[in-house]
């Protein structure tokens, strides 16, 4: 066989052909380990539309599906390696300040009730059943399987990140949704000037510094303050070793609770709080026992030998928690605040926070999409934060001036007459074509600036010619009318003459 010489964009293969281009099918499965951002989930079904949708079509700046303008978190969009959802957490705690999370699917003994909502549990006064075997795609980390497996039945069924379920799908929408990429780094925006790319990697340093906080589970404890850990190496394991309830002097009866726990339950206002320095990292640096100060330059907030228990209630609903309740802690609150499982939410969209990743600010948490909202004006056509002089309010909402579009053909609309439905501009081309109605006389197209009349399903053109009485072909603009069967009239006399 003879040899061929073949070259590429990169490189040069010479032999035969079949040995040429052998090798670069080799190497093109290489590279494909670096996936494009328009073909992660190409031709995935949509949840909303079914077949209606042939499959997704990512929009090149609109970041939606070009087939049924659904968002990506709306189709079935799989991420077997678990790798788009590592960058992205990846992005997010790249510096200094690791993040105690956990990557991988992990498979734990949990009680009946985290795969079967109708069975009773320890938490409503059932007792312990068999322990089965549930493999989570997440589950927060640091925290002993006990703990992780109460946390789990204090969370809404559908929001059990059980692999292939329901919830590992609301998750994975989630994580689109509440953490945008497109507001982590400037390769995820549409065209940014340097100027712009500037802004934004800024304002992530800022939310890195002073707002982001991952949350940790933690029993409360009467007489002390959660020991919130600020910095993970990659040595941490997944779970921690549970030592037996006996060493811990904890009731063997009720796993993770104390022997007795009294008094009335409310929030401590003398609670122990954790110091926060100006550069956004805690002043406490290691965990310290229960008997000492948690902050020594602040001895007011200590707990005091003798002193009686701190009393805490969730810093969402209000309600009581007592001692041994399963609780979360955010590092950036503070220690005196915690909440239940199912209330650590999102402070304006109410979402359960996904993965427990926060953003503080003005002593509420946040998802990073709300939080990002209350500091920049975001783009209702492409989802992007505007960092640019200028830009487009209408419709109540703000617009990149390059992406003030319309929302069907992409026409730019500064400066022309557009029609708004459903909070979308269209032109009027488009709005003529997609959404024109057809007038009963005449049967033409209602221009979308034109004037109209409609009465049920019917329309007419607001004129002499078409709305007149099927009858006496009288106008009927401005006057009483009969309709009937699709006709209408100026009277009964009228419609018997047509409809006798």
């Amino acid at each position: 066989m003879a040899k061929v010489t073949i070259k590429t964009d990169k490189d040069v293969y010479q032999g035969t052909e079949e040995e040429a281009y052998e090798s670069i099918r080799a190497i093109d499965t290489a590279r494909r380990d670096v996936v494009l951002g328009h073909e992660i989930g190409a031709g995935a079904a949509c949840v909303k539309c079914g077949d209606a949708c042939p499959g997704f079509d990512l929009h090149f700046w609109r970041k939606i599906c070009k087939n049924c303008k659904c968002g990506p978190a709306d189709h079935k969009i799989s991420d077997p390696t678990n790798h788009e959802t590592i960058r992205k957490i990846g992005r997010l705690f790249d510096d200094d300040r690791a993040a105690r999370y956990n990557r991988k699917k992990v498979t734990i003994a949990t009680q009946p009730s985290v795969t079967d909502p109708s069975a009773t549990t320890l938490e409503n006064g059932g007792g312990e059943g068999e322990k089965t075997n549930t493999t989570f795609d997440w589950i927060p980390q640091g925290a002993t399987e006990t703990i992780v497996s109460r946390y789990m039945e204090m969370i809404p069924k559908e929001a059990q990140p059980i692999s292939g379920t329901h919830g590992a799908h609301i998750r994975n929408k989630q994580l689109h949704e509440q953490l945008p990429s497109h507001d982590q780094a400037p390769e995820f925006c549409d065209n940014l000037s340097q100027i712009e790319a500037d802004k934004l990697k800024n304002f992530v340093q800022e939310y890195k510094d002073n707002a982001l906080g991952v949350g940790q589970i933690q029993e409360v404890r009467p007489n002390e303050a959660p020991i919130l850990v600020q910095q993970v190496t990659d040595q941490m394991t997944d779970l921690m070793i549970e030592p037996p309830a006996e060493e811990q002097g904890l009731s063997a009866e009720h796993p993770g609770a104390p022997d007795k726990v009294e008094g009335s339950i409310q929030v401590n206002p003398q609670a122990p709080k954790l110091h926060i320095t100006d550069n956004g990292t805690s002043g406490v640096s290691t965990p310290v026992p229960s008997s000492l100060p948690v902050n020594d330059q602040n001895e007011s907030d200590a707990i005091e030998l003798g002193s009686p228990a701190p009393k805490w209630a969730c810093s969402k609903c209000g309600e009581g928690m007592k001692g041994g309740d399963v609780a979360v802690f955010a590092e950036r609150a503070g220690t005196n605040k915690c909440w239940h499982p199912a209330c650590f939410r999102c402070h304006t969209c109410d979402e359960l926070l996904v993965d427990l990743i926060y953003f503080w600010k003005d002593d509420n948490v946040f998802c990073g999409r709300h939080y990002a909202d209350q500091i920049r004006p975001r783009c209702a056509a492409c989802d992007e934060l505007i960092f640019a002089k200028e830009y487009t309010q209408a419709e109540d909402q703000n617009w990149h001036l390059k992406h003030f579009c319309c929302w069907e053909c992409d026409t730019p609309l500064g400066g022309k007459r557009y029609v708004a439905r459903d909070a979308h501009p269209y032109c009027l081309d488009c709005y003529q074509n997609t959404f024109a109605k057809t007038c009963s006389s005449c049967s033409k197209k209602i221009q979308a600036d034109g004037q109209r009349l409609s009465h049920g399903d019917s329309h007419w053109h607001a004129t002499n010619e078409c709305f007149k009485c099927s009858g006496c072909q009288q106008s009927l603009i401005g006057k009483q009318f009969l309709p009937k069967s699709g006709y209408i009239f100026c009277s009964v006399t009228c419609k018997k003459k047509v409809l006798p």
